[in-house]
């Protein structure tokens, strides 16, 4: 039977370890973020291991990226679009949710305004 999804494990790898540098955290910081070993993520990061989902949504919780990000293959989406999504993730994790209330106004004025 061929299977619609597939982890690509290497890609993850690839992606968690890059999501971790972007958030300027070090292996050890983001691995006591989520309560495993450094060395456990130096693994996940190589490609050595692999872990559980519980863990992998720890990552991109902490990281703050969406976890379809590392799960599936984004051909459509090239690296400045990824890069550009997770300078956006960055800018609005710590605001409030007022403040998120009001960037979401912003934007659909602006799709409005663009619509004439």
């Amino acid at each position: 039977m061929e299977y619609k999804y597939k982890l690509d494990y290497k890609t993850m790898s690839k992606r968690i370890r890059e999501a971790r540098q972007h958030a300027n955290l070090t292996q050890a910081a983001l691995a006591e973020k989520i309560n495993i070993s450094t060395n456990a993520i130096a693994k996940l990061e190589t490609n050595l291991m692999t872990t559980s989902l519980q863990t992998i949504m720890n990552i991109a919780n902490v990281l703050t990226i969406d976890i379809n990000y590392l799960l599936f293959d984004e051909t459509a989406a090239t690296k400045e679009d990824t890069r550009r999504d997770m300078f956006l993730d960055s800018l609005i994790a710590n605001l409030s949710q007022k403040d998120k209330d009001l960037i979401i106004h912003i934007i659909n004025g602006l799709k409005i305004y663009s619509k004439e």
